[in-house]
């Protein structure tokens, strides 16, 4: 049996959309809970939020800028992350007085004193993989691989996958393309998808399972639009 089937069905018997904004669009209604998962967030605690332009036009604004994320050692500086405090969306959400929820940081005023910690998202995210599949055997599958730009016959069906390999493979993709990992029973499903935000669809009888999970996650129904 192909076990790639269920998702190959998927999109061969989908209808076609301009763009996609729901579970919907993406993967069959075969799990019982899904869940929006979250980079982890940083700030800069000291930043003065209030006196940072929001805008970028003029030579004032592009000067105060520059001068305000000179002090914060932010300016074109490659290894910022590590100056960022790791905290959770509620915290954000008492910050700036505003609702918490998944779109909470485009519901901020932008800065570059709050921003996704990649590199702790995904150690969170492998970590999170291996406390969840339990040694399970993996599969990943890449409905949109004619995308990759590095191979000449790009690999769409990976069987026995590992979870370093997975990471690499995301990496290299920027989590931007159409992926599946999941288990041979299916009890569980990691998505990423071009423009959307990674999910975890699970059955109920692996629920208490998300307990473990290192990344924040949202409980959203199977139809909801997300933007």
């Amino acid at each position: 049996m192909d076990k790639f089937q269920w998702i190959k069905n998927h999109f061969e018997n989908r209808k076609e959309v301009y763009e996609w904004n729901s579970l919907n669009d993406i993967i069959p209604n075969i799990f019982d809970e899904y869940f929006l998962i979250h980079w982890k967030v940083g700030i800069i605690e000291d930043f003065p939020f209030e006196d940072y332009p929001e805008q970028n036009e003029t030579i004032e604004q592009i000067n105060k800028r520059i001068k305000i994320e000179r002090n914060f050692d932010l300016f074109l500086n490659p290894d910022k992350e590590n100056l960022f405090k790791e905290v959770n969306l509620n915290y954000i959400s008492k910050k700036f007085n505003t609702q918490l929820n998944y779109k909470i940081l485009n519901n901020i005023k932008e800065t570059p004193a709050v921003e996704i910690l990649h590199k702790k998202s995904v150690k969170a995210l492998a970590t999170s993989i291996k406390k969840i599949s339990e040694h399970q055997s993996l599969n990943l599958f890449i409905e949109d691989a004619y995308r990759f730009p590095f191979e000449k016959e790009p690999k769409q069906e990976y069987n026995g996958i590992s979870i370093e390999e997975y990471i690499e493979l995301q990496e290299n993709l920027s989590f931007d393309y159409s992926t599946y990992l999941f288990p041979d029973n299916l009890d569980w499903c990691l998505t990423t998808s071009e423009d959307l935000p990674m999910f975890l669809c699970i059955k109920k009888e692996i629920l208490e399972k998300i307990k473990t999970f290192e990344l924040e996650i949202f409980k959203i129904d199977y139809k909801q639009k997300l933007y």
